[in-house]
């Protein structure tokens, strides 16, 4: 009977070990650093002539992953002391491209453990909208693995009147 419950008890005594190694190596897999290329965040962008942001993306994990890229324009304001405006933000266009080329991305990465990839955000400014506004956009970085944001930043746009360039 004592050697039965001392098999259950390592039989137990393994299972917990297991799930927690495989915990582990799931937690390692979800992590990742984006940023913009020279912290350059801020950029005018006029109807004619958008913004590029050049991103670099990290896998900062231990194993392969792929991660979603994802961009949002957000309503808090992204005036700064140089540029002060009440106006609300504007939503503007923004797209995914290559790094390299100007045709359009995946905004799906997959990267090996500790590769980086460079790719662009570019803005666009669409018709009609109001000179001297700014746009805050997230970008974020999303492991397909993992259920939240793993790395993410806000670019500022400010639409200047086009006298202004």
């Amino acid at each position: 009977m004592y050697r039965l419950l001392l098999k259950r008890k390592g039989l137990i005594l393994a299972i917990f070990v297991a799930a927690i190694n495989i915990n582990f190596a799931y937690g390692q897999n979800c992590s990742a650093t984006l940023s913009v290329e020279k912290d350059r965040n801020a950029k005018s962008a006029y109807q004619d002539n958008g913004a590029t942001f050049n991103m670099v993306l990290t896998n900062t994990s231990s194993r392969k992953d792929t991660y979603n890229i994802l961009t949002e324009n957000l309503s808090e304001s992204c005036a700064s002391d140089t540029y002060k405006t009440s106006a609300p933000n504007v939503p503007l266009n923004v797209e995914i491209k290559g790094h390299v080329s100007s045709n359009a991305a995946s905004s799906s990465i997959t990267l090996a453990a500790g590769e980086t990839r460079k790719f662009t955000i570019y803005v666009t400014v669409p018709a009609r909208t109001a000179s001297k506004s700014w746009s805050c956009i997230k970008v974020s970085a999303k492991g397909v693995d993992c259920n939240q944001s793993l790395s993410s930043t806000i670019l500022r746009v400010y639409v200047p009147e086009p006298s202004e360039g």
